[in-house]
C-alpha cells in the first residue's frame, strides 16, 4: 500500500512543480511561522509529541549516522557539514527535480513516523514530572517481568520498585548506555550489567526472571545472572511492597524517604524516551499480563491516599508524559482469554499464554489436554536425579479435572524431601494428606449422599499458601476445593519459609503405597483433564508437556492423550417417580431389537415406552413399552394391528441386583429374554411394521400436568408410577445410546449419571407421625394414609375439605375429554357422624355405565364397580365408621381384580365375572365427584341412590394424583391446568399447624448451607416454615444454566419468590398485611402445578401467576444454598435479586418435593453457624442483648455482659471508650501489679478496631517470669492471635476476611487450656487444638501493650505500630481503655495516642485514619536509616552496619535525610534562594543537560544521589538538543498531508 501511494503521488509531479516554481524562498516563512506557533501551542498544553517528533525526524532523516558517532571528532565533522547542507538545502527550492526528492522524502517520513506512533508506546520526557505508576509487581520465587525500550540518552531510571522500606527492592536503569539492574533480596544489593549503546533510537526487549536465589536480565537474548547470598529470597511482603514506578520516581517520595529501601533513587536521572510492553503478575498466583498505568484515584503517596497538595504533578496533570493515545493495544486491545498484547513497530501481536486457546487473537480454544490411565500408566518428574533445584515457592497450586468408576486411587503427589503433598480418590471421596516441616494434616472431602467415582468430569482444586507470622514461625494455609462447591481447608503452623516440589507424579507412581503420606494403594483408573501445577508465577500443564515430548517430564506406560466423549455404558439412577428422559423418536420398521441393563428395588415402574400414530388402516397406534409391575417385567407390543401383554421374567427382579434384558423382533414374531432366560411370542393382526413417531420416554411419563392420554393396558403409566432405580448399556435396533449424556442436559437433579446403593434408608423410621417406611432404592418411601400428615415424611399438615351437604368438589379429566383405564388406585381419609352418604363417584360419558362409586353405608364402606354391564359390590369396615373419627380407605382394581382396604383391617378382594383383558377390563371416566353428584352448570343435585356427604375429607389420591393438593394449591385459578379442571364449593378448613420438624437455627447473616440441587425442571415444590426478626434475608437460591435460576428471599418482611425459564426473571410477591419479621412462624409454599402456573402461598395469602413464554423447563446446576450463599457471591447474583445478606433465624419442615432433606445432617456444604433446633429469642436470648452480648436471666429481668463484644452499656449497644492511634506511633500499657500477676488456665480477649494498615500489632500480654506470651496482630490484612504458653507458638486466625478496609471490626478471642477459639464479627467460628502436649497455664501475665509491641532489645522503640482506633478492649473483663480514661496509676500512654468518641458515627472513616500527628514527644521522625543493600534484619539502625564488599559500591551509601528548614524552592528561586551545595550544584547542572554530558552515577560517583545537603524540588521545562528546531511545513498535494521538516539553526 505505501508503495502504491508514493507511486500515485509520483505521478501527479508536475502540477505540483508548476506551483513550486512560483513559489519562492522567503514565501515559506509564513507557514514555517504558523508552524513554529503551533509547536509552541502544543508545548503549552502539555503534549510531548512534537519535542519527540524533533529527536526522531532529526535523527532518522538528517542526523541519523552522525548521532550514532557523536562521542567522536570525526562524527562532530560529519554533523557539522549535514547541519550546513540542511541550512543550504531552502536555496535550491527552484529546482523541480530537488522538490521531488524532497517531497518523496517527506511522504516516507510521514509514513515511518506513522508506524513508529503506533509502536510508541509511553513516551516520557524526562522532565521532573516524568514518571508512570503501574501496578504491584508479584515476584514471588519465580516471577517475572518484561518490557521494551527505547532512547537517545545513555542514563536514566527504567524502573523501580520495593518492599516499602525496609530493605528489598529492584532498580533498572541505563549507565551510560547499558542496562544495569540492581536488586536486594535481602541478602546484600546484587548488580548485573547487560548491553551496551542501547540509546540507539531503536526498541530493545528486556527480561528479568527470577528463580529462588537466582536472578537473571536477559537484554535482546544475551543473558547474565547472579545468586543472592542467604536463606530466604522473597521479596517483601505484596501487601506492603511498592508499586511500580517507570522513568522516575513521584517527587513526593523525597519527604518521605523512609518509604524507599533504596532511597538514592530519588536521585537518579529521569528516563527519556518511550517503553511498551510492560508484562508481568500483579496478583499472588494471578498469571503474568499486560499492565496498564494506574488511575490517579487508585494511587497513593506512603500509606495514605494522595490529596490535592501531596498529588504529584503527572497525577494532576500528567505533564511531561504522553500515553499510547495510538497504541492499538491500549487502545483496543484485540486479545482474548488473557492473551498477551505485544506492541511492534508492524503492528500488535498476540501472545497466547493461556494455553487453552491459540491463533492469531487467542480466540480458538484448544482441545483440553488429556490423558487416560487404566492402572499402570502415570507422569512423573524427578528433578534430583537431573542435579536440577526443586521449584521453590511462597505458594502453590494444583488443579484438574477427573472422571472414573472406581472408588481408590492416586491422583497427584508432589514432594522434596519429607514436605510431601498426596492427593488421591479414596472411597469415592478426595483424600489429601500434606507434610510441612514437622506438622501433618489430613482432609477427606465426601458430601452426604455424594460420591466422585460417578465417571462424571470433576474438579479439584488445592491451594497452599505461606505467611509469615513471626522470626521463627510462619502459617501454611491450605484450601481444597471440589467442583467448586464442596471445601475443606486447614493449616500448619511451623518453622518452614517456602514450599518445594522436586518429584510429581500424575495418576500413579510405581508403588503408591510408599509414598509418603499414601492412603490408597493403587494407581488411578480413568480420565484427568488440565492438570496444572503452578508455583507462584510459574504455570505447568503437565500433560501438555508429556504429550509434546518435554524433556522435563517422564511418561511411564503407554498414556492416551484422550478420553472417551461419551460411554453407552455409563449408567443413570431415577430418583424419583416422577424422573424421566426424553429421547428422540426410534426408528424401528419390520426388524428391531433394545436391550439394557437394570437394578431397583421397588416392585413398580414404566422403563420404556414409545408411540406412533394410528396408521390408516391400523385397528390401533403402534405401542412398544416394558414396565415393572409387581416385581416383574411386563412387555407390551402392538404393531397396529392388535396389543399383546406379555410378562417376561420368571422371578421378581426387584432384588437389587443388575438383570439383563433383551427383546427382539422380525414383524409379528418376538422375543424376549431376562437374564438368559428367553420367551417367544407373536403379535396378532396382519401388522408387521412397527411405526414410531413419537418420542421415547424412559423411566417415567412425564410430569403430573401432562396431558398426554397413555393407553389404558399400560398399568404403571395409568398410575404414575416412573422407574426408579439404575438402568444401563441401553441399545436401539444395535446402536448403543448414552443415557447419560442425556441426563446431564435434561433433568440432571432428578436423573443422576451414576449408581450407587445405599442400603438400610429406613433406619431410624424417617417417617414422622406415625408414618410407616418402606425401603425404596436409596430413598426411604413414608406411607402416611393412616395419619393426618403427608409430604415426603409424613410432616407436613394434609389439605382437608369440609362438606355440609351441599357442597361437593368435581374433577373433569382432560379438560372434559375423559380417560380410559384398566387399573384405579385410590386413597381416600374421611372423618363424619353420619351412617351415610357419597364420598366419591366417577362418571362417563351419557351413553357409558361405567362407573366407581365408594360410599358410606350403614356405618360401613362400600365399593361399587361398574363395566359395561357387569357389577361388583364390596363392603368393609366395622359398622362404626361414623364415630367421627378419621378412618382411611385403600381401593384399587386391576383389570377385574378388585382389592379394598378400611384402616388396618384385612383387605376384601373380589373380581368381576369377565376376565378378558382388554377393552371388557376398560373403564371410561370422564369426571370424579367428591361428597355428592351435581350437575356441571347448575348447582343442583343429579340423580343418586345415595345422601350427599356430611362431613370431612383429606389425603385423596387417584392413580397417582393428589387432587386436594392441587386444588389448594391453584386457589380460585380452577382451570388453570391442561390436565383437569376443577369446581369447588366445598371449603378447606384451616386446621391448626404441627410442630416443625428438622428445625435449624441460621446464627449469622453469613451463615448458609448447601444441599444437592433442587429437582424442578417441570415442577416446582417448595415448602418451609421460618421465623425470624431480621427484615432482609437471602433464604433460598439455585443458580442454573444459561439465566435460569430459582430465589427466595425476605424483602423489607415480606417474602418474594423470582424464578427465569429462560424468558426472563419474574418476581412474585406476598400480599400479607404483617411484616414476616415479627419472631412467629410462617409457612411458605411454592408450586408450578401447570406447565406457566406457578404459585406462592405465605400462610394465608396467596398469589398465582400464568407466564406466555415458550420454555418449560427450569435448567438448574449446582447446588442449592439455603439461608444465604458464600459472601463472594451476592454481587454475582442475577440483578432481579435484592439481598446482599443470608437469613438469620429460624428454619424448618423443609420440604422439597419428593425429600424432607435436614438442614444439618443432610447438607453436601454444611456450617458451623448453622446448628440443629431453633434457638429463637425468648425473654434472656440472644436479641434482648444486641452485639453478641451475653443475656444473663435474673429474677423477672435480665442483664446484658458485653466483655466480649467491644460495646458496653445496659443492652450492649453503646460505644466504648475508644483511643486512636496516629501514624507517628504510639501505644497505651497496663502493668499489672505484683500481687494481681495471676495464672491463668483460661483467657477471654475482645475489642473492636477500625484500620487500613495491613500489618500491625493490635495486642500483646507478656509473662514477668516467662516467655509465655499472647499477640494480637494483623498479618496480611488478616487478623491472627499467636500464643505461647510454655511449649510453641500457636497461630489461629480468620483468613477468609480482610480487615483493614477502614471498617469497624469486633474480634473475640477464648482460650481454654491449650485450645482455642478466635471469631471475627459474625463470620465461623475458628477453632485450633493442638494434637501434641502442650502446657495450659498462663504464667504470671504482666503487661498489655496496645497498639503495638516493644522492641526486643528495650522499651523504647515501638515495632509493628497499629495506626487506626482500637475501642472496647476487654482482656479477661479487665477493661483496659476505661482505666486509661480514669487515669489509672498502672496505665502509660506514649506516641501518638488520643482519646476519641463517634467512632461508628463518622462519616468519613478515610480522613479519621489521616489525622495528622499529635506532636507528642519521643515520635522520631527525622532521621531515617535505610539497611538497603546490608542484608541487616535488625530491628534498630544501631544494630546494623553496613558491610562492605569489594568491588561494590552500591552497598557503600546509607543517606540520612535532614527535613527542609525552607520551603521548597522553585527554578525561579535557584538563583538567590536555593540552599544548595556545590556537589548539589553540580549534580543539578548535570541531570538538566538530558545527558549531553556524563552523568554521574552513585555506582562510580562520590557526588550525586548520595549527597546529605538539603533537598530542593526544581521544577524546570524541558529543553531539547542545542539547536535543534522543529518546524511544521503544510504542503497540499492532491491527498493533503502535513510533514515535519526540522532544521538547524
Amino acid at each position: 500500500m505505501t508503495a502504491h501511494i508514493i507511486l500515485s503521488c509520483v505521478n501527479k509531479m508536475d502540477n505540483v512543480d508548476k506551483l513550486l516554481s512560483q513559489s519562492m524562498p522567503c514565501q515559506l516563512a509564513g507557514p514555517i511561522e504558523r508552524s513554529a506557533k503551533l509547536n509552541d501551542n502544543a508545548n503549552a498544553t502539555g503534549n510531548a509529541h512534537l519535542s519527540s517528533c524533533t529527536s526522531a525526524i532529526s535523527s532518522n532523516l538528517l542526523y541519523n549516522k552522525a548521532r550514532r558517532r557523536r562521542r567522536t571528532k570525526t562524527a562532530a565533522a560529519d554533523e557539522e557539514s549535514t547541519a550546513h547542507a540542511s541550512q543550504r538545502s531552502p536555496l535550491i527550492v527552484e529546482h523541480r527535480r530537488s522538490y521531488r526528492v524532497l517531497i518523496v522524502t517527506a511522504l516516507l517520513v510521514s509514513l515511518v513516523a506513522s508506524f513508529i506512533t503506533i509502536s510508541a508506546g509511553f513516551q516520557l520526557d524526562g522532565s521532573q514530572n516524568s514518571f508512570y505508576t503501574f501496578r504491584k509487581w508479584y515476584t514471588g520465587l519465580n516471577g517475572t517481568l518484561e518490557l521494551e525500550f527505547k532512547t537517545e540518552q545513555p542514563n536514566g531510571l527504567v524502573l523501580y520498585t520495593d518492599d516499602g522500606g525496609t530493605y528489598d527492592f529492584f532498580e533498572l536503569k541505563l549507565v551510560e548506555g547499558a542496562l544495569r539492574l540492581r536488586y536486594n533480596l535481602g541478602g546484600g544489593a546484587q548488580i548485573i550489567t547487560v548491553g551496551r549503546e542501547l540509546h540507539d533510537g531503536h526498541w530493545h526487549k528486556v527480561q528479568v526472571i527470577r528463580n529462588d536465589e537466582q536472578t537473571s536480565l536477559i537484554v535482546d537474548g544475551v543473558s547474565q545472572q547472579r545468586s543472592t547470598k542467604g536463606k530466604e529470597f522473597q521479596f517483601g511482603k505484596f501487601a506492603s511492597n511498592s508499586d511500580v514506578y517507570v522513568g522516575g520516581m513521584p517527587n513526593w517520595y523525597s519527604s518521605k524517604l523512609a518509604l524507599l529501601a533504596l532511597p538514592s533513587v530519588i536521585f537518579e536521572p529521569r528516563f527519556r524516551g518511550a517503553i511498551r510492553n510492560l508484562v508481568y503478575a500483579d496478583q499472588p498466583g494471578g498469571v503474568t499480563r499486560r499492565q496498564e498505568m494506574k488511575q490517579p484515584r487508585d494511587i497513593k503517596c506512603g500509606d495514605a491516599p494522595c490529596d490535592h497538595g501531596e498529588m504529584p504533578a503527572r497525577e494532576r496533570g500528567l505533564r511531561g508524559v504522553r500515553g499510547n493515545t495510538t497504541d492499538a493495544c491500549e487502545r483496543n486491545d484485540p486479545c482474548q482469554h488473557g492473551g498477551i498484547c505485544i506492541s511492534t513497530d508492524s503492528g500488535p501481536i498476540c501472545e497466547c499464554r493461556n494455553l487453552e486457546y491459540d491463533g492469531q487473537y487467542c480466540e480458538k480454544e484448544k482441545a483440553p489436554s488429556e490423558a487416560t490411565f487404566r492402572g499402570t500408566q502415570f507422569l512423573s518428574y524427578d528433578l534430583g536425579q537431573t542435579g536440577a533445584e526443586p521449584i521453590v515457592s511462597a505458594q502453590d497450586a494444583i488443579s484438574f479435572y477427573f472422571r472414573t468408576r472406581q472408588p481408590n486411587g492416586l491422583l497427584f503427589y508432589t514432594g522434596h524431601g519429607t514436605d510431601y503433598l498426596n492427593l488421591a480418590l479414596r472411597d469415592g471421596g478426595v483424600s489429601l494428606t500434606m507434610g510441612l516441616a514437622n506438622g501433618k494434616q489430613e482432609m477427606h472431602i465426601k458430601p452426604s449422599k455424594v460420591r466422585f467415582d460417578d465417571h462424571q468430569w470433576h474438579k479439584v482444586t488445592v491451594h497452599r499458601r505461606i505467611q509469615e507470622i513471626s522470626s521463627i514461625t510462619s502459617f501454611c494455609r491450605l484450601v481444597t476445593v471440589v467442583d467448586d462447591v464442596y471445601t475443606d481447608h486447614s493449616h500448619i503452623a511451623g518453622k518452614f519459609t517456602m514450599l518445594s516440589s522436586s518429584r510429581v507424579y500424575v495418576g500413579g507412581a510405581v508403588n503408591p503405597r510408599a509414598l509418603l503420606g499414601a492412603r490408597v494403594h493403587n494407581n488411578f483408573v480413568g480420565c484427568l483433564r488440565k492438570v496444572e501445577f503452578s508455583a507462584d508465577t510459574l504455570n505447568l500443564n503437565l500433560i501438555d508437556l508429556a504429550k509434546s515430548g518435554s524433556k522435563l517430564i517422564q511418561v511411564a506406560g503407554n498414556v492416551e492423550y484422550q478420553c472417551p466423549s461419551g460411554d453407552p455404558q455409563d449408567p443413570v439412577t431415577f430418583t424419583t417417580r416422577e424422573s424421566h428422559l426424553v429421547l428422540p423418536p426410534w426408528e424401528t420398521g419390520k426388524q428391531s431389537s433394545v436391550s439394557f441393563k437394570f437394578r431397583t428395588k421397588e416392585p413398580n415402574g414404566i422403563i420404556i415406552l414409545a408411540t406412533g400414530s394410528k396408521q390408516p388402516r391400523a385397528k390401533n397406534p403402534a405401542l412398544i413399552a416394558i414396565e415393572l409391575l409387581n416385581g416383574h417385567i411386563y412387555i407390551h407390543l402392538d404393531l397396529g394391528s392388535g396389543a399383546s401383554k406379555v410378562r417376561a421374567s420368571r422371578r421378581r427382579v426387584d432384588d437389587g441386583d443388575w438383570h439383563d434384558l433383551i427383546l427382539r423382533r422380525n414383524g409379528r414374531d418376538a422375543k424376549v429374554s431376562v437374564d438368559g432366560v428367553w420367551n417367544d411370542f407373536r403379535t396378532p393382526g396382519d401388522g408387521t411394521v412397527l411405526e414410531l413417531d413419537g418420542h421415547m420416554y424412559i423411566g417415567g411419563v412425564g410430569p403430573a400436568y401432562n396431558s398426554i392420554a397413555w393407553p389404558a393396558a399400560i398399568w404403571t403409566a395409568t398410575l404414575r408410577q416412573g422407574f426408579v432405580g439404575c438402568l444401563r448399556d441401553l441399545v436401539l435396533s444395535g446402536k448403543a445410546i448414552d443415557i447419560a449424556a442425556f441426563a446431564r442436559v435434561q433433568d440432571s437433579a432428578s436423573v443422576k449419571p451414576s449408581c450407587h446403593v445405599q442400603g438400610n434408608v429406613c433406619t431410624g423410621n424417617p417417617c414422622l407421625n406415625g408414618g410407616s417406611c418402606l425401603e425404596g432404592w436409596n430413598r426411604p418411601i413414608c406411607d402416611c394414609s393412616a395419619t393426618l400428615y403427608g409430604g415426603p415424611i409424613c410432616g407436613r399438615e394434609l389439605a382437608t375439605l369440609a362438606f355440609n351437604g351441599s357442597q361437593h368438589m368435581t374433577i373433569w379429566l382432560a379438560n372434559g375429554q375423559g380417560t380410559k383405564t384398566q387399573t384405579e388406585e385410590l386413597v381416600l381419609r374421611f372423618k363424619t357422624s353420619r351412617p351415610a352418604g357419597l364420598l366419591l363417584l366417577t362418571s362417563a360419558e351419557s351413553n357409558s355405565p361405567d362407573r366407581l362409586e365408594i360410599a358410606l353405608v350403614a356405618g360401613r364402606i362400600r365399593a361399587s364397580v361398574r363395566l359395561s354391564d357387569r357389577e361388583k359390590n364390596l363392603l368393609a369396615g366395622q359398622s362404626v365408621l361414623n364415630d367421627n373419627n378419621w378412618h382411611t380407605i385403600r381401593f384399587s382394581r386391576r383389570a377385574s381384580n378388585l382389592r379394598l382396604q378400611v384402616d388396618g383391617a384385612p383387605p376384601v378382594r373380589g373380581m368381576l365375572s369377565e376376565t378378558i383383558l382388554g377393552r371388557h377390563s376398560t373403564m371410561e371416566i370422564r369426571s370424579i365427584h367428591l361428597g355428592g353428584l351435581f350437575h356441571a352448570e347448575e348447582e343442583i343435585q343429579m340423580t343418586s341412590t345415595m345422601p350427599n356427604f356430611v362431613g370431612q375429607m383429606q389425603g385423596l389420591i387417584f392413580n397417582g394424583q393428589r387432587y386436594l393438593d392441587i386444588v389448594k394449591s391453584l386457589g380460585p385459578e380452577l382451570s388453570a391446568l391442561p390436565s383437569a379442571t376443577f369446581k369447588l364449593t366445598a371449603r378447606f378448613v384451616n386446621s391448626p399447624p404441627g410442630q416443625p420438624y428438622h428445625a435449624a437455627t441460621f446464627r449469622s447473616k453469613h451463615s448458609y448451607v448447601g444441599l444437592a440441587m433442587l429437582k424442578a425442571y417441570t415442577s416446582v415444590s417448595i415448602d418451609f416454615r421460618f421465623k425470624t426478626v431480621e427484615p432482609n434475608g437471602l433464604l433460598v437460591f439455585n443458580g442454573g444454566r444459561r439465566n435460569d435460576f430459582v430465589a427466595v428471599e425476605l424483602v423489607n418482611g415480606h417474602i418474594h419468590y423470582t424464578f427465569d425459564l429462560g424468558d426472563g426473571p419474574v418476581t412474585m410477591r406476598d400480599k400479607s398485611r404483617i411484616h414476616m419479621n415479627d419472631n412467629r412462624w410462617h409457612q411458605v409454599s411454592i408450586r408450578r402445578p401447570g406447565p406457566k402456573t406457578h404459585t406462592l402461598t405465605v400462610d394465608d395469602s396467596f398469589e398465582i401467576i400464568s407466564l406466555t413464554g415458550n420454555n418449560m423447563h427450569l435448567e438448574l446446576a449446582g447446588i442449592l444454598y439455603i439461608g444465604g450463599v458464600f459472601k463472594d457471591m451476592y454481587s454475582k447474583l442475577p440483578g432481579s435479586i435484592s439481598s446482599r445478606s443470608g437469613f438469620e433465624g429460624c428454619l424448618a419442615s423443609l420440604d422439597l418435593g419428593d425429600t424432607s432433606p435436614s438442614l444439618t445432617n443432610d447438607a453436601v456444604v454444611p456450617s458451623s453457624l448453622v446448628v440443629t433446633g431453633c434457638e429463637g429469642p425468648t425473654k434472656c436470648s440472644q436479641n434482648a442483648c444486641a452485639n453478641r452480648g451475653i443475656c444473663v436471666q435474673q429474677w423477672n429481668a435480665y442483664a446484658c455482659e458485653c466483655d466480649m463484644t467491644s460495646y458496653t452499656g445496659p443492652t450492649c449497644y453503646d460505644e466504648s471508650i475508644a483511643y486512636e492511634f496516629g501514624n507517628n506511633k504510639g501505644m497505651v500499657q497496663y502493668t499489672f501489679p505484683e500481687s494481681a500477676q495471676v495464672d491463668t488456665e483460661n483467657d477471654n480477649i475482645a475489642l473492636g478496631f477500625i484500620t487500613t494498615k495491613p500489618d500491625a500489632v493490635l495486642l500483646r500480654i507478656e509473662s514477668a517470669t516467662t516467655q509465655d506470651y499472647m499477640e494480637l496482630e494483623i498479618v496480611e490484612g488478616n487478623i491472627f492471635m499467636v500464643y505461647n504458653i510454655g511449649s510453641v507458638d500457636l497461630p489461629l486466625g480468620e483468613i477468609g476476611t480482610k480487615v483493614n478496609d477502614n471498617a469497624y471490626h469486633v474480634v473475640r478471642f477464648s482460650r481454654k487450656g491449650g485450645n482455642a477459639t478466635l471469631q471475627l464479627d459474625d463470620y465461623n467460628v475458628q477453632a485450633l487444638n493442638p494434637q501434641s502436649h502442650h502446657s495450659t497455664v498462663f504464667n504470671t501475665m504482666s503487661n498489655i501493650q496496645v497498639g503495638g509491641k516493644f522492641s526486643r532489645n528495650g522499651r523504647t522503640r515501638i515495632e509493628r505500630p497499629f495506626a487506626g482506633v482500637i475501642a472496647g478492649l476487654s482482656v479477661n473483663k479487665l477493661r483496659i481503655l476505661d482505666l486509661a480514661v480514669e487515669r489509672d496509676p498502672h496505665i502509660t500512654i506514649r506516641g501518638d495516642v488520643q482519646l476519641v468518641t463517634g467512632v461508628l458515627d463518622r462519616n468519613d472513616l478515610q480522613r479519621m485514619q489521616q489525622t495528622p500527628a499529635s506532636g507528642y514527644p519521643g515520635a522520631i521522625d527525622d532521621l531515617i536509616f535505610s539497611g538497603a543493600g546490608s542484608g541487616c534484619r535488625g530491628d534498630d539502625e544501631d544494630e546494623c552496619t553496613p558491610p562492605f564488599e569489594s568491588g561494590s559500591g552500591d552497598d557503600l551509601i546509607t543517606p540520612v535525610y535532614v527535613p527542609p528548614t525552607k520551603q521548597t524552592t522553585t527554578a525561579g528561586q535557584q538563583g538567590s534562594n536555593a540552599s544548595v551545595d556545590r556537589s548539589s550544584s553540580n549534580n543539578s547542572n548535570s541531570s538538566n543537560n538530558n545527558g549531553t554530558e556524563r552523568a554521574c552515577d552513585d555506582e562510580d560517583c562520590v557526588h550525586g544521589s548520595g549527597d546529605y545537603g538539603e533537598t530542593t524540588e526544581q521544577f524546570t521545562s524541558t529543553s531539547t538538543a542545542k539547536g535543534a528546531e522543529c518546524e511544521h511545513v503544510f504542503i497540499f498535494l492532491t491527498v493533503i498531508a502535513p510533514w515535519i521538516l526540522c532544521k538547524v539553526t
